[in-house]
């Protein structure tokens, strides 16, 4: 499973148990942070046609880069290191069970802006990964003609009052971002080059965290196969 800027980026109430937590988050913070919160989702990628789970936990902090982080571990044994400024909340690092040490992101990566709410620009851009295209057939595509790992998109809080419902219940007064981004990448050698219309929404709720995700990665060649991707929260 394609790990998230998370997203993975990487985020997160009467129907939700709340447990291990050293404090209880804030009502109107729409990212938490605090040590011990806990979030599981539940996954489904049409293209593999696979439903899953994955959880998400904030560990506790520590230094990366001069600025204090939190870490926030998936179930898979991946690191984020987040750190909350003035102006948003960043991801600084990651780690995998491979590495040692965090690596640091050349430039930090914003995943929400502060204030949450507010009439100031809500508009950034981030780099991120495709989750959900993956090779479906043969191919004499060479390493350089293979999609990029990383491209840039943009994003923008489209909504501050959403109402989702996913299987941990209904939330009120969520953001919505939205993310857009054109991938282009060589499909087959028939085909050539295409540019792919990438599109995320994220659904945050207050007190919360992420609840809901969407991604659409539309592709299909003799290739490649594309779809969609959709994170729903299960439990917190």
């Amino acid at each position: 499973m394609r790990h998230l800027l998370a997203i993975l980026l990487v985020s997160l109430i009467a129907l939700l148990g709340l447990s291990g937590c050293n404090s209880k988050p804030a009502p109107t913070d729409y990212f938490p942070l605090d040590k011990g919160l806990s979030w599981k989702y539940q996954v489904t990628d049409t293209a593999k046609q696979e439903k899953g789970f994955y959880s998400v936990t904030n560990v506790g902090t520590t230094q990366v880069a001069g600025e204090t982080a939190t870490i926030r571990r998936t179930d898979d044994g991946r690191d984020y290191y987040l750190v909350k400024k003035p102006d948003g909340i960043y991801r600084y690092a990651t780690r995998t069970l491979f590495e040692t040490e965090p690596v640091i992101d050349e430039q930090p990566r914003m995943v929400l802006p502060l204030p949450f709410l507010g009439d100031a620009e809500r508009e950034w851009s981030s780099k991120t990964v495709s989750y959900v295209i993956r090779r479906s057939g043969p191919s004499t595509i060479t390493t350089e003609e293979r999609p990029p790992q990383e491209f840039i998109m943009n994003y923008s809080v489209v909504s501050q009052n959403e109402t989702v419902m996913v299987p941990a219940g209904r939330f009120k007064n969520c953001l919505l971002v939205e993310g857009l981004a054109t991938l282009t990448m060589f499909a087959d050698p028939l085909t050539g080059f295409v540019d792919i219309p990438i599109r995320t929404r994220e659904w945050y709720a207050p007190g919360v965290g992420l609840v809901k995700l969407e991604r659409s990665e539309p592709l299909k060649t003799r290739v490649y196969l594309g779809g969609s991707y959709l994170f729903e929260l299960v439990g917190f």
